[in-house]
C-alpha cells in the first residue's frame, strides 16, 4: 500500500442514500474513481448509468479475490455474476476515470498487473485468475503518470472499504485459543472433549506450497478431499468436498470450525448432491487429524492416505 505523506481529501456520494450501499469514492485533486458496491446490486447500479468506459475491478467474497479489466464493466460483472465459478464474489469495486479523463486501454491493463500482483503479495486473500496478467510495454512518461493514478486509486479503494491490498497479519487463533499453536482448546460441552492434538489455529483462504510435494487424499461417507503439507500445517485444497452434516459425537472445536466454514462464503452447492458443499478456497490446519474431523463432520474419521500418480497411457 503507497503511503501517503500530504493531506489528502476523499468524498464518498451514496447516490441510492444509506450508509452500507453504493458508493462513488473520489478526490478532486485525481483521475481515479471508485465505485463500491455488492454484487447483488449491479442491476441497479448499472441501471443508473454510472458504470461507464474503461476500468479495471476487483471482485472479492470468502478469502477469494478475482482482478480484471473491461471497456465494457457493466456488461463484464454482469457475466462474472451469472458464472458459476465466481459464486464467492459479494462485493465489487470499479476502478476507472473521473469524468473527462476516462481510462484508456493501457491504463486499465496496467491497473489489472499491479492490483493483481499487489493483492499477490499482501497474501490476505487468494486471487483467482483467468490469464495471467501482463504487464503492458508503455513509455516511461506514460507509466509515471500511470504510478500517480494507481497510488491515488489505492487510497481510493481503502477508503471504499477493499481491504484485500492490506499485508495479512499472523494467523488469528480460533475462538478460545491462547495462541500458542499446541495449545489445546477448552471444550463448550457440547459434543465430546476435543484432542490435544487438534489445538492451534484455522486459516481461511491462505496461499500456500507443497512441503514435500506430496498429495494426500480422505474418502468418508461419498465424500473426497485433497490435501497436502506447508509449513508445518496441514492444508485441505480447493475443489474437495465437505459434508454438510455434523454427527452428534463432534467435539465443540470442530463445531465452531465447520461453522466458521460454512459462515465465510468458501462453500459452493454441488448440483443434485445435498450432502456434501464444494470447497472454493484452500484451509490450513494445525494437524491432519483436525482437518480430516473438520471435512467429515464426524469425530471419528479415516486417516488421510497418499494419493499415488497414476501413469498416463497414450495410444496411437
Amino acid at each position: 500500500m503507497t503511503e501517503f505523506s500530504t493531506a489528502t481529501t476523499t468524498i464518498v456520494f451514496r447516490p441510492f442514500g444509506g450508509l452500507d450501499g453504493y458508493r462513488i469514492v473520489s478526490d478532486r485533486a485525481s483521475r481515479a474513481v471508485v465505485h463500491a458496491f455488492a454484487l447483488s446490486d449491479l442491476a441497479a447500479v448499472a441501471g443508473a448509468g454510472f458504470l461507464n468506459g474503461g476500468c479495471a475491478y476487483v471482485l472479492t467474497g470468502g478469502g477469494i479475490a478475482y482482478i480484471g479489466e473491461s471497456g465494457k464493466p457493466a456488461r463484464r460483472l454482469g457475466e462474472h455474476a451469472a458464472d458459476p465459478s465466481k459464486t464467492f464474489a459479494r462485493e465489487a469495486f470499479v476502478i476507472g476515470g473521473c469524468d473527462g479523463a476516462a481510462f484508456d486501454k493501457s491504463l486499465v491493463l496496467d491497473f489489472q498487473f499491479r492490483l493483481t500482483k499487489a493483492a499477490a503479495e499482501a497474501g490476505s486473500v487468494t486471487v483467482t485468475k483467468g490469464a495471467n496478467p501482463v504487464r503492458p510495454a508503455i513509455p516511461a512518461a506514460d507509466r509515471s503518470t500511470h504510478d500517480r493514478i494507481y497510488a491515488d486509486a489505492m487510497r481510493l479503494l481503502h477508503d471504499a472499504g477493499c481491504t484485500i491490498f492490506k499485508s495479512a497479519g499472523p494467523v488469528v487463533s480460533d475462538p478460545g485459543s491462547s495462541g500458542d499453536a499446541s495449545a489445546p482448546f477448552p471444550d463448550s460441552g457440547l459434543g465430546g472433549p476435543a484432542s490435544s492434538e487438534d489445538g492451534g489455529p484455522m486459516a481461511i483462504g491462505v496461499s500456500a506450497m507443497r512441503t514435500d510435494g506430496e498429495t494426500f487424499e480422505l474418502r468418508y461417507c461419498n465424500l473426497w478431499a485433497r490435501g497436502y503439507r506447508s509449513g508445518g500445517r496441514f492444508v485441505v485444497a480447493a475443489g474437495s468436498d465437505i459434508r454438510t452434516t455434523t454427527n452428534d459425537s463432534v467435539d465443540s472445536l470442530t463445531r465452531r470450525r465447520r461453522e466458521e466454514l460454512f459462515q465465510a462464503g468458501v462453500l459452493a452447492e454441488i448440483s443434485g448432491v445435498p450432502d456434501r458443499r464444494r470447497l472454493m478456497v484452500e484451509v490450513a490446519f494445525a494437524t491432519e487429524s483436525i482437518a480430516a474431523k473438520v471435512v467429515c463432520g464426524a469425530h471419528s474419521v479415516p486417516s488421510w492416505t497418499l494419493l499415488a500418480a497414476r501413469p498416463v497411457v497414450l495410444t496411437t
